[in-house]
């Protein structure tokens, strides 16, 4: 059932993301607003700590770049997987992997961040159309050299974590306890 979900979620994310350039759909995810009612900013590492303010969500383009309202310079790359808002996000120029994970409402708990891939729409100048992130490592680290600066049109793809957490494990052993105790105390 579980399988079967995942499935169809996958084929109606991929069918609305082809469907997008023909139709010029608005931008599924708004801006965050803080408790003030003030805009959301958003900052890049990789553009030089420029701060861009989204008043609006904004159209998607197929064109490589666009502009917002502000004259800030945007692109689309596509986020699948364990965030919070899949799908096309509106990115400033000279976004890096973590600031687009976070204008998608950030990982989710059961992402795994350890095998963030990062699927090129057009290879880089070193011919290479795929990557394999650590995310996990930054984090701990915060050593921004390991975040690549994303390009129009790149996929970002956030998997589910196999490991079993805590309480997962615990919910085994209850289950195995009470399977052994109903077997061992009432025969």
């Amino acid at each position: 059932m579980k399988i079967a979900l995942k499935r169809l979620v996958s084929t109606i994310v991929i069918a609305q993301y082809l469907a997008i350039p023909i139709m010029s759909a608005e931008s599924v995810a708004a801006p965050s607003v803080n408790s003030t009612g003030s805009k959301a900013t958003v900052t890049t590492g990789v553009a030089k700590g420029t701060t861009f303010t989204l008043s609006s969500p904004t159209t998607i383009q197929s064109t490589p770049y666009f502009t917002d309202e502000y004259g800030n310079i945007l692109m689309n790359v596509n986020i699948w997987g364990n965030v919070n808002v899949p799908g096309p996000q509106a990115v400033p120029e000279g976004s890096d992997i973590s600031s687009a994970i976070s204008l998608a409402g950030g990982a989710t708990n059961s992402a795994n961040l350890e095998k963030v891939r990062l699927n090129r729409e057009q290879p880089d100048e070193y011919g290479k159309s795929t990557y394999l992130l650590n995310l996990s490592k930054y984090a701990k680290s915060g050593d921004r050299s390991m975040l690549i600066e994303l390009q129009p049109n790149d996929t970002i793809i956030v998997p589910e974590s196999k490991a079993l957490g805590f309480m997962e494990y615990l919910e085994i052993l209850a289950g195995g306890f009470a399977v052994y105790s109903v077997l061992h105390f009432h025969n």
